[in-house]
């Protein structure tokens, strides 16, 4: 018997897979799990904030970060293990220092990383990745069948992959250094063959 609710931390870029994985996992378990998304917190007012005036491009990349850094200060300050099995789909500390390393802005970078060795951490961690062929083959799909879900971020995988590809290379080197988290390329797998890497990797108990 478990002694406390299972904690998983789930992240990537857009179009790596990560949404399906997360639907088909816990459909393998047969279990019912919370998803929080990017902050640890289910309501983080400077999160929320800082999220709405980022989609308004109400500032620049530099204070938005400070917003950031406080939200995931925030989330740092006031964390409490989750009552109940939760999936942590993305953090804010991931995406920023990926973000903000290519983008070259060091003085929120800097923060990040000092921040780093205080982050929760979790029972398990997967990044998951994929080709760039194999993001464009799924983001024409995603055109073709729901325009509407197609986000700024899916197009650069158009119209900046250098950047794109630079910012998950970061995200994965601080994935492995933080939260020992395995790496999943979906490019060539099914979904039951993803699924079955996060069994492999976390063993599940009801």
């Amino acid at each position: 018997m478990k002694e406390r609710p299972y904690y998983l931390h789930f992240e990537g870029m857009d179009l790596a897979g990560k949404t399906t994985a997360t639907q088909n996992f816990i459909k393998s378990t047969g279990a019912e799990w919370n998803i929080r998304r990017n902050s640890l917190s289910r309501e983080n007012p400077i999160h929320l904030l800082a999220d709405s005036l980022r989609k308004a491009e109400a500032y620049d990349a530099e204070v938005l970060g400070n917003l950031y850094v406080a939200a995931l200060m925030a989330d740092i300050h006031s964390f409490q293990w989750p009552g109940k099995d939760t999936i942590q789909d993305s953090t804010i500390i991931l995406r920023s220092i990926a973000f903000h390393t290519v983008r070259g802005t060091p003085r929120i970078r800097e923060v990040l990383l000092d921040l780093l060795p205080e982050h929760p951490k979790f029972d398990a961690s997967f990044v998951f990745t994929a080709s760039i062929e194999k993001r464009l083959e799924r983001l024409q799909r995603r055109i073709a069948l729901a325009p509407q879900e197609v986000s700024e971020e899916d197009m650069m995988v158009i119209r900046k992959p250098e950047k794109f590809l630079a910012m998950e290379a970061v995200m994965v080197d601080m994935a492995k250094m933080a939260f020992h988290s395995v790496i999943v390329d979906t490019s060539t797998l099914t979904p039951d063959m993803v699924v079955g890497v996060i069994h492999q990797n976390f063993r599940f108990e009801k």
